[in-house]
């Protein structure tokens, strides 16, 4: 299995997320292609990641973030727990709640 490089596009600069591609026949994805995928990801956050087929080869697609930000959510989380509210839940992408921090926990 190999990864890609990131392809460095015009609008990488507002996203928060890089495109990770993982499998084999990566060499035959675009530019031009990865471009359209991070776009179609940034257009529907409801897509958890994408499966490219290239052939017999399948290439996993998929939003990576820095774990600088995920520390960033987990302490504003916390934050927004200590403010006085009863309860925060966090669902995710298909609405199944994955985490309730409430003042007390």
């Amino acid at each position: 299995m190999t990864y890609a490089p990131m392809i460095e596009q015009p609008d990488d600069c507002a996203r928060t997320w890089q495109l990770v591609m993982t499998g084999n026949g990566l060499h035959h994805v675009t530019p031009e292609a990865q471009a359209d995928m991070a776009r179609l990801l940034d257009l529907d956050p409801s897509i958890s990641h994408l499966t490219v087929e290239v052939g017999d080869d399948h290439i996993h697609v998929a939003r990576d973030w820095p774990s600088d930000r995920l520390e960033e959510a987990d302490r504003l989380i916390d934050r927004i727990t200590a403010s006085g509210v009863s309860a925060i839940v966090v669902h995710d992408r298909n609405g199944a709640t994955t985490r309730r921090e409430t003042a007390s926990e």
